[in-house]
This record gives structure tokens, C-alpha cells and sequence, in this order.
């Protein structure tokens, strides 16, 4: 007896149970939403900012980031006197010296530019030197019975003693031997065509100008002429005639 009041307490229990289980609410029935919170978060980095940081870095003058050194030719005149030579004008600065030939072959010939006589009466023979390895210049008269020998980095030289009709060369010599001549005769110095077109110019001007001078006295001569014989006419005693009767 004692047992089943026991399992209808227990009946009673889970009807109860169920009851109430469906009359909860459905909301109640459902997982708790989570709820999530987004914060904005400034960002600090500034990309404009960072590009004008950016530091590059500096490129020396002559110098490609991608190919390396650009190299230039040199400031090198084969005519003109060489106080420093190409050689070490490139070790300093990096430039590119013409292309010579080397020591071990004969230089080409040198260009003789001019045999002139200069302002202090001297005769100057002028040359260019070529493009190959130089030591030294000779420089002949008459076919070779006088020589001068001149340093490499020479262009030009006095040749005392030389004639109006005499024969000038220049050769470029190395150990490997001496070139071939270049070669021009001593002619007469001729006047300076400026100064002589000048001269001319003058002269004329002068010329017209004594014309012009001369023509302006005769024109005044004459006009005191005339005006004499009037004057000499007009001062006749009117109480003559040509013939003498009143």
C-alpha cells in the first residue's frame, strides 16, 4: 500500500513537471544571445606620413642607380698645351680619355697646324698630337738637317733661325719608333686682313670728307664774289653815263 502511494506521488510529480515545462515561455527555451561589442580602434599610422619620411639615398653627380657610373669624355684637347695630362684628369674625376694606341706601336702622325710668326718676332711651329701613346715630338728643318726635340705634352715650339721658304715637319715618336712627318713651308706673314679693311674704310672716309671740306670753300668763294660786283655797281656815280655826257 505503502508503495504505491509512493508511485502515484511520483506520477504526480513528473505531470506536474511536464506542465510547467509547457507553459514556460518559448523565449526562456532559447540559448542567451551573446552580444558582442565592436570598439573602433583609431589607427595611427599615418601612410602619408610615412611617404614623406621616406628618405632616399643620394645618388653622387654622374652616377645611375641602376647601370652604375656614367662616364664622360674628358675636358682634353689634342691641340692645346697639357698641363695635366688625360691620364690622370680620368683617375681624378672618372671621365673617359680618347682611345690611343699603345706604347708598343708606332704613334700616327701629328696634324702641323701652322708656322707663324708670333708678337715677339719669334717663328712658332704649332701641331696637334694624335691619338696614340706619346713620348716625344721632333721636329726637322731643310729635310732633316736641323732637329728640336719637344716633351709629350707639348703642342707647339720656337724655331729660331728659320728662312721665308724653308720646310717645317713634325713626327710623334714612342719606344716603338717615330711616325710620319707632317710637313708645311715657312711662308711670308700676311697682313692682317681686319686691320687693312679697317685702314681702307678710313681712308676713304677721309677723302670724302676733304672733298666735302673743299666743296663748301669754293661755294663760299663764289658767293663773295657776286656779292662784291654787286656792291661795286650799285656804288656808281649816277651822274655819268657810260659815255661821259650828263
Amino acid at each position: 500500500m505503502l508503495l504505491g502511494s509512493q508511485v502515484a506521488f511520483l506520477l504526480l510529480l513528473c505531470v506536474m513537471d511536464s506542465v510547467h515545462a509547457t507553459s514556460v515561455s518559448p523565449s526562456l527555451l532559447q540559448p542567451p544571445l551573446t552580444r558582442v561589442r565592436f570598439i573602433e580602434v583609431e589607427d595611427d599610422y599615418d601612410y602619408d606620413d610615412k611617404i614623406s619620411k621616406t628618405t632616399h639615398t643620394p645618388q653622387s653627380p654622374g652616377v645611375n642607380a641602376t647601370h652604375g657610373p656614367i662616364s664622360q669624355p674628358c675636358d682634353y684637347d689634342p691641340c692645346v698645351v697639357q698641363t695635366t695630362p688625360c691620364d690622370k684628369i680620368s683617375a681624378q674625376t672618372g671621365c673617359l680619355c680618347p682611345g690611343l694606341t699603345g706604347p708598343e706601336e708606332r704613334p700616327k702622325t701629328p696634324e702641323l697646324r701652322e708656322v707663324k710668326l708670333d708678337g715677339s718676332g719669334e717663328v712658332v711651329v704649332h701641331w696637334c698630337a694624335p691619338l696614340s701613346s706619346v713620348t716625344y715630338y721632333k721636329v726637322t728643318l731643310n729635310g732633316g738637317k736641323e732637329q728640336m726635340i719637344f716633351g709629350e705634352y707639348l703642342r707647339n715650339g720656337v724655331i729660331p733661325g728659320l728662312k721665308i721658304g724653308e720646310t717645317v715637319c713634325v713626327a710623334a715618336g714612342n719606344k716603338a719608333g717615330l711616325s710620319e712627318k707632317s710637313c708645311t713651308r715657312y711662308e711670308p706673314p700676311q697682313p692682317d686682313q681686319a686691320a687693312l679693311s679697317a685702314g681702307i674704310i678710313a681712308g676713304c672716309a677721309a677723302f670724302l670728307l676733304l672733298l666735302s671740306v673743299l666743296a663748301v670753300v669754293l661755294w663760299r668763294r663764289r658767293t663773295c664774289r657776286k656779292g662784291g660786283m654787286g656792291e661795286a655797281e650799285g656804288l656808281g656815280n649816277p651822274s655819268y653815263t657810260n659815255d661821259g655826257a650828263l
